[in-house]
């Protein structure tokens, strides 16, 4: 429909796919870029067709997870921009993403899983490349296993992680950054499972220096160690005259170790849209746009 009335027109045409959840908008705004590169192809030879049709394994690992309604349910919503030149080839895309569902990372309830990108992770988490990541399966981590099952009937996360991967490398992100992300992604798992012990008082709290799970964090994200266990469990307050160190009760850590969690997968993700988008780009003039809106239900 976009695409003949953007040839005749000569206008801007957006298609908003709403539904509600497990309607099958994400695939049905799948199947409409897949049909925008097919039809048209690209302006020359850097394949940006098949860059369009990348990112979504990559969002997909990133922003999708199974819920009590859907198997991979969107929990962000995404707006696709496909730039075509005058003779409808298209040249360039570039994403907006909105409201990426972060107490996830932090909380799943029954039957509902974290990211993908978690799960496909741990599960190649045995080959010889990621051994520095210390992971074993998603059942030994809190922030995958709140749930329950973590495996979904029919899907195989480890071949999924290797599809995600083969996107990365399509869309320019070579192997040394795709192993800062797992880095990232893998720590977070880490500092899920950090121990806190309530001291007696009831007022503070403590990590043991021995804890390994504190030890991967730290050395995943190259952070040291000492600073990580103190801050972790007291916090600055500043005040015009003095700074003030306090420290906080087992609630206050949880909390504080959430809102940690949740800042630095949204930060990646965002950083991961960024270069989607950097890949996607074009300096070619742009003639005209088709825009696929993907609002999560």
């Amino acid at each position: 429909m976009g695409m003949p009335q953007n040839q005749r027109d000569e206008k801007n045409q957006s298609i908003i796919v709403s539904g509600e959840s497990g309607a099958g908008k994400t695939v049905s705004a799948k199947y409409a870029m897949r049909y925008f590169a097919t039809v048209s192809g690209s302006a020359s030879d850097t394949n940006i067709e098949e860059k369009v049709l990348a990112s979504s394994p990559i969002m997909e690992a990133i922003g999708n997870a199974k819920t009590t309604r859907n198997d991979n349910s969107s929990r962000f919503g995404k707006y696709i921009q496909i730039g075509f030149d005058k003779q409808y080839h298209i040249i360039g895309a570039n994403m907006r993403t909105y409201l990426l569902e972060k107490s996830r990372v932090v909380f799943q309830a029954d039957d509902e899983r974290n990211y993908h990108i978690f799960y496909q992770l741990c599960a190649a988490g045995s080959l010889p490349e990621f051994k520095e990541l210390a992971l074993t399966c998603a059942e030994d981590f809190f922030y995958t296993s709140q749930g329950g099952n973590t495996r979904i009937e029919g899907i195989d996360d480890a071949e999924d992680f290797e599809k995600t991967r083969q996107a990365f490398t399509l869309l320019g992100v070579r192997e040394s950054h795709q192993i800062s992300i797992f880095k990232i992604i893998a720590s977070i798992l880490h500092l899920g499972n950090v121990e806190i012990q309530a001291e007696r008082d009831g007022d503070s709290c403590s990590v043991s220096p021995q804890d390994e799970h504190l030890t991967n964090f730290c050395q995943l994200l190259g952070v040291e160690h000492s600073q990580m266990e103190h801050w972790l469990c007291h916090r600055k307050l500043v005040t015009t005259s003095e700074t003030y160190v306090k420290s906080m009760s087992l609630q206050q850590v949880l909390n504080a170790r959430s809102a940690l969690a949740k800042h630095i997968y949204a930060q990646l993700f965002g950083w991961i849209v960024e270069h989607i988008n950097k890949a996607l780009h074009t300096h070619l003039k742009q003639h005209s746009f088709i825009g696929v809106l993907d609002i999560y239900g």
